[in-house]
């Protein structure tokens, strides 16, 4: 333990790890420790943890889905809240931005999400401020996010911060995949995957894998796609094995879709059916069909052409 640590308040060193575990994508997890952490740091009078945490415990429910859940916990963090005390007002304006979009408005949220970057510049939060930008790349018009998302990325390589490129680049690629932009989207994706291999975990490195076998897919280059999916595949399975849990099978689901998809368009329909048949098995062992039943429909598109 180093000297900052064992100084640590006991609602401090509990958002730590809460952070750490949200940043490992293990939700449930965080979500106990933040709600501990809300507590704890009501207790030791530590108000910007307590409304850091508070702020937090909404964010890990609108992930799952539970906006409704999160929004009193939202409510809480923002009465406490104090423009003066900027590491808690800077995460109760980011989660603001993020329910006004997944409730749809994109205005308010772009506004927000603006704020949020005035002042975490005002401020010198300039990860936040980096972070700010990237929530502002999803919500402006399509046309504008690559500009937005290139401010970002420019605004971390200053930094040197390698897990925010990570993020920035991948979320490029996906922006440049709706635009049907193929050859930068998949540019993009190779990026994501060079800062997600330096930085991010088992979970996070397959699903870079993965990302850049679907742009190949997409693009159309079978060849390469069907290297990188059989690449990822494995890794996905090994990862469920050694962790079951909603996320690691999701993800198994959808290397199995996008190599079944990969088999079906060299016509090898028998090869496809058997993986688009385990894709569909695994994204609803995962919730896909009720969480996000846009995104679950394509794989019952895709099985119908193998059938």
């Amino acid at each position: 333990m180093t000297a900052v640590q064992s100084q640590e308040s006991p609602s401090a060193a509990l958002l730590r790890e809460a952070d750490g575990l949200f940043g490992a994508r293990k939700y449930d997890e965080a979500l106990d420790r933040y709600r501990r952490c809300s507590e704890e740091a009501a207790k030791d009078g530590n108000r910007a943890a307590q409304v850091e945490s508070l702020a937090q415990v909404a964010r890990c429910h609108s992930i799952r889905g539970k906006l409704e859940e999160g929004r009193p916990w939202l409510e809480r963090a923002e009465k406490l809240a104090d423009a003066n005390e900027p590491l808690g007002w800077s995460r109760c304006l980011r989660v603001r931005g993020i329910f006004q979009r997944e409730a749809g408005d994109k205005a308010k949220a772009k506004a927000t999400f603006e704020e949020l970057h005035r002042y975490c510049v005002e401020k010198k939060l300039f990860q936040r401020a980096i972070d700010a930008i990237h929530h502002l790349a999803i919500v402006v018009p399509p046309e504008e996010q690559p500009a937005w998302a290139l401010k970002g990325i420019a605004a971390a390589e200053q930094l040197k911060d390698d897990a925010s490129l990570a993020v920035l680049w991948n979320n490029l690629g996906a922006t440049y995949e709706d635009l049907k932009r193929f050859d930068k989207m998949i540019e993009a994706y190779l990026k994501a995957r060079e800062y997600h291999h330096r930085t991010g975990g088992p979970l996070q490195k397959m699903i870079a894998d993965w990302a850049v076998g679907h742009g190949y897919r997409l693009a159309g280059k079978v060849d390469d796609a069907e290297t990188w999916l059989r690449k990822a595949l494995p890794q996905a399975r090994d990862l469920h094995a050694k962790e079951p849990r909603p996320d690691t099978v999701e993800w198994v689901g959808w290397c199995q879709k996008d190599l079944g998809e990969v088999l079906l368009a060299r016509g090898q329909k028998a090869a496809a059916l058997d993986l688009l048949k385990g894709a569909r098995a695994s994204l609803i062992e995962a919730g896909i069909d009720k969480s996000w039943p846009e995104g679950f429909k394509p794989v019952d598109d895709a099985l119908e052409k193998a059938r």
